[in-house]
This record gives structure tokens, C-alpha cells and sequence, in this order.
């Protein structure tokens, strides 16, 4: 079961996607254009966990159950990646 994450092309994907690896919890990348609050809104709709990450040139955003849980800004990536993993893996923020 995997973290949906719809990240646009501008977006820094290899950043959010090595903090996930680094916490063990895997996350499918796709490509998507959009805001990112409804990019994650979708990805949470397409994970079987009902967990969605969206990217845009400015933002992260991280849906949970349908609602906005963590939001940061792309200078952030990598930190944003380990805080979404830990929260979808259930584990405590550091």
C-alpha cells in the first residue's frame, strides 16, 4: 500500500520522495499540474490508504481522510517528506 503523491513538473519530487524513502514508507510519484491542495485532495482519493501529498511550484500539502494535514513551502521538500511519511506510517514527528 502505497502514499499517492501528484507533484507538478516544477515541483521538487526527488526531494519529498527521498524523505519518504529515507522513513521506509512508499510513495507512488506521479505527474500532475494543479494547486496543490486539490492535487493532494485527488492523490488521497487514488491511495488505498486514503493519504494524498500534492506539489506545486510554491507548496506541499498533505490530505489525510479527505482534510489538510501538513502544509510546507517546496524550500522545505526533503523535512516535508519525513514529517508525511512519519504521520502515514504513525509514527511521532521528530
Amino acid at each position: 500500500m502505497n502514499v499517492v503523491a501528484l507533484l507538478s513538473d516544477d515541483s521538487p519530487a526527488p526531494a519529498v520522495a527521498a524523505g519518504f524513502e529515507e522513513e521506509g514508507v512508499p510513495l507512488a510519484v506521479e505527474a500532475a499540474e494543479g494547486e496543490a491542495e486539490a492535487l493532494a485532495l485527488e492523490a488521497a482519493k487514488r491511495s488505498e490508504l486514503g493519504i494524498g501529498v500534492g506539489g506545486d511550484t510554491e507548496r506541499l500539502v498533505l490530505v489525510v481522510a479527505g482534510r489538510r494535514y501538513l502544509e510546507a513551502p517546496v524550500t522545505e521538500a526533503r523535512q516535508f517528506g519525513h514529517d508525511a511519511a512519519r504521520i502515514a506510517a504513525r509514527r511521532p514527528l521528530r
